[in-house]
């Protein structure tokens, strides 16, 4: 793919894309906006996929989500808001107002993965949880999130 191979494209794109959009579809429940920000995810992934070797991460699909999920969350939450980084560093920012209203058991599981970007697996070997636990307190994080953006953003 870094030499422009065309099928290569193809290939990450087919493997990975329903992956994507189902974690698009978490934070951005609109169909026709869902689809736009897994198309960015995918063109930003196509421009950029030299830069994934120094990235830190192991697999491509946890490169992939941690710019699904910043995407999703700028597309979650109107352009005049914070986004990214800054909404995590503001004490009153989006995210934090929401970490905070988490059950205790569901915020560390939430930090680990949101505001450190750590994969699944990593997270259930670190607390020594299965890894579906994660997945469904992930899930259920999710949903709650969106309930969130939508009972505090116009």
């Amino acid at each position: 793919m870094t030499k422009g191979d065309q099928t290569a494209k193809e290939l990450l794109y087919d493997r990975y894309a329903a992956g994507i959009y189902g974690i698009v579809l978490q934070l951005v429940p609109i169909k026709d906006r869902a689809n736009d920000v897994t198309v960015r995810v995918f063109t930003w992934a196509f421009q950029h996929i030299e830069s994934f070797s120094s990235s830190g991460y192991r697999t491509l699909f946890a490169w992939l989500m941690r710019k699904t999920r910043e995407l999703s969350i700028q597309e979650a939450i109107p352009d005049t808001a914070l986004t990214g980084t800054e909404l995590m560093k503001r004490e009153e920012g989006i995210l934090q107002q929401f970490y905070i209203l988490l059950p205790a058991s569901e915020q560390q599981v939430f930090r680990l993965s949101y505001f450190k970007g750590l994969s699944v697996a990593t997270i259930a070997r670190m607390l020594g949880m299965p890894e579906p636990e994660v997945n469904e307190i992930l899930g259920a994080s999710m949903k709650a999130f969106r309930k969130f953006l939508k009972d505090n953003w116009n």
